[in-house]
């Protein structure tokens, strides 16, 4: 009975998985390459929309892989459409590093300063004026 109870609790176990708590864990410990599975899964099998904005600020700043702006950009849009605020930040920063869409980036950059110091620290480095 105990040896049936023990598989039946391993078939479970995918099911109360927690990728996106994983993938945290596994990001603040400096496991990019591990974290970047974690958060796939988790977009892909959790709906975590938290995945996109760490995958585009993990493209973005070359956290575990090669900085590529451009891969950041389609996750960093989709974390904006669902509300992240900080992602507005970085979204624009990729942007500016690909020299696209510079207004946008302002725009971007102006919303998020009024509540992420993140956007201001971005405006500075690129010596943007933003209405705070």
């Amino acid at each position: 009975m105990i040896k049936f109870f023990l598989v039946f609790l391993l078939l479970l176990s995918p099911l109360f998985a927690d990728h996106f708590r994983d993938a945290t864990l596994a990001y603040k410990a400096g496991h990019y390459a591990q974290a970047k599975e974690l958060f796939e899964l988790s977009i892909k099998k959790e709906n975590a929309i938290q995945g996109y904005f760490y995958l585009g600020k993990m493209y973005l700043y070359g956290e575990g892989m090669e900085a590529n702006a451009s891969l950041a950009i389609p996750y960093l849009e989709q974390a904006v459409m669902k509300g992240n605020i900080k992602a507005k930040c970085y979204l624009a920063e990729a942007y500016l590093k690909n020299k696209i869409k510079h207004d946008d980036a302002v725009l971007l950059l102006n919303q998020g300063a009024k509540e992420s110091v993140t956007c201001k620290e971005i405006a500075s480095a690129y010596n943007i004026l933003i209405n705070s």
